[in-house]
C-alpha cells in the first residue's frame, strides 16, 4: 500500500513556459525529507504544458490536462485528485521558501490546525535561481481567528497550507458554488466560504511564501478585473451566508472590509461599483466601528457618520482613477454587466482593493 503523501502541491498552469521553472525548482528544494505529491493542472495551455515541463526534466506525480476553464476550476480539479494529508495551491509564477513545508507542517501538527500561514517575500523571476534577490515584506499579523484570517489578512493564494480533509469539507459544503466570475480571485472564493466556519489557524513566522514578479501577463496587472471579481464573490457571500450567531463575526468583518475597500477606491472610478460595494457594508455591518478607519477618521465619523466621513476622506485623500487606470472604462462596464444584478439599496454587494490611494 502506497503511504499517504505529506502534502499535495497543486500547480495550475496556463501558458507559463517562461517562469514555471522557478516554481518547480522551489518545490524540489522544499521537498527534501517529505513525501510531496505534485499535481500540475494544465488549464488549456498551447502548446501543452507537458512539453515545457518535460524539457525542464521535472516529473510531476500527476499531470492533468483540461480545456481552459480558469484558475478556480483548475485548483478544484487538482484538489479532486489530491491524496496528501495537507494541500498547498501554488501558482506557476510564485515560489515556496526552502523551509516552508518543514515549518508549516510542523506547526500544524503541534497545534492540530486546519490551516497555517507564514510571512511573505517577493522577488523578480530572472536569471539563475541561486541568484534571485528575495526581499521580505513586513511580517503578517498573527491571528487564530478564522474569519479575521480569511477576510482581513487574506494572504497570497500560495501562502496557506490546508489540512486536506478540512479543505475538502468546506468546498463540499460551500455556501455558494464556484463560478467563472470568480476566476481572477480564485483564492477568495475559498476564503469567503471558509470564513463563517470553525477553523483552527496558526501563524508561522518567517517569509516562507515568495511572490514572483515578471514582465509576462498576470492577473494582478489589471486591478479592475480583480475588483470586479471580488465584487462578485462578496455579493454571493452576502446572498448565501445565513444570519445567525455562528456567522455573525464573518458577516461583520466582511462588511467592515467592504467599507475600507470602498474608501480606497480612486476618485472617478465606476459609481456603480462604488455604490454596490458600499451597500454591502450597509447590509452586513452598518454603524460606526474602530475597524472602519484610524483616529482622525473616527473623530469625523462620530460627528457626521461613517458614510459622510468616508466620502469626505475619499475626496481629499484618494488619487484619481486616471492616475492608476489599467483598463478602458467600457471594459470595466462590460465586466460589471456580467454580474448578477444587485439593488444597491438592498443586500447584495461588493469588496475590492485599489492601488490608487493618494
Amino acid at each position: 500500500m502506497t503511504p499517504e503523501p505529506d502534502i499535495s502541491v497543486i500547480i495550475p498552469v496556463y501558458n507559463r513556459d517562461d517562469v514555471i521553472r522557478y516554481t518547480l525548482e522551489s518545490v524540489q528544494r522544499a521537498s527534501a525529507g517529505f513525501a510531496v505529491e505534485t499535481i500540475v493542472v494544465d488549464d488549456g495551455s498551447a502548446p501543452p504544458a507537458a512539453e515545457a515541463i518535460a524539457r525542464l526534466g521535472f516529473v510531476p506525480t500527476r499531470l492533468i490536462r483540461q480545456a481552459n476553464q480558469g484558475l478556480l476550476y483548475a485548483r478544484l480539479a487538482g484538489l479532486a485528485r489530491a491524496t496528501g494529508r495537507y494541500t498547498l495551491f501554488l501558482d506557476s509564477d510564485d515560489l515556496v521558501g526552502p523551509d516552508k513545508f518543514r515549518a508549516q507542517l510542523a506547526a500544524m501538527e503541534t497545534a492540530q490546525a486546519d490551516v497555517s500561514y507564514s510571512d511573505q517575500a517577493r522577488c523578480v523571476l530572472s536569471g539563475d535561481y541561486d541568484r534571485l534577490s528575495i526581499a521580505a515584506d513586513a511580517p503578517l499579523r498573527a491571528t487564530a481567528e478564522a474569519a479575521d484570517f480569511y477576510l482581513n489578512i487574506q494572504p497570497a493564494p500560495h501562502n496557506p497550507v490546508f489540512r486536506t480533509s478540512y479543505l475538502r469539507d468546506l468546498t463540499a459544503r460551500a455556501f455558494f458554488p464556484p463560478s467563472p466570475l470568480f476566476n481572477p480571485v480564485a483564492e477568495i472564493w475559498f476564503y469567503h466560504n471558509a470564513a463563517p466556519r470553525p477553523g483552527r489557524v496558526v501563524h508561522v513566522p518567517g517569509a516562507h511564501t515568495i511572490v514572483g514578479s515578471h514582465p509576462g501577463a498576470r492577473l494582478t496587472n489589471h486591478w479592475e478585473r480583480l475588483a470586479v471579481a471580488s465584487l462578485a464573490v462578496i455579493e454571493a457571500f452576502a446572498r448565501a451566508v445565513p444570519v445567525g450567531p455562528e456567522t455573525a463575526t464573518a458577516r461583520r468583518i466582511a462588511g467592515e472590509v467592504a467599507f475600507r475597500a470602498w474608501r480606497r477606491l480612486p476618485r472617478g472610478f465606476s459609481p456603480e461599483f462604488a455604490e454596490r460595494e458600499l451597500a454591502i457594508w450597509r447590509l452586513l455591518a452598518p454603524g460606526n466601528s474602530p475597524a472602519l478607519g484610524g483616529g482622525l477618521f473616527q473623530k469625523f465619523s462620530r460627528m457626521i457618520g461613517p458614510e459622510r466621513a468616508g466620502r469626505l476622506f475619499r475626496r481629499f485623500q484618494n488619487g484619481s482613477y486616471a492616475s492608476c487606470q489599467t483598463l478602458p472604462e467600457e471594459d470595466v462596464a462590460r465586466l460589471l454587466a456580467q454580474l448578477p444584478r444587485a439593488d444597491v439599496s438592498d443586500p447584495n454587494v461588493a469588496r475590492a482593493s485599489s492601488p490608487c490611494r493618494g
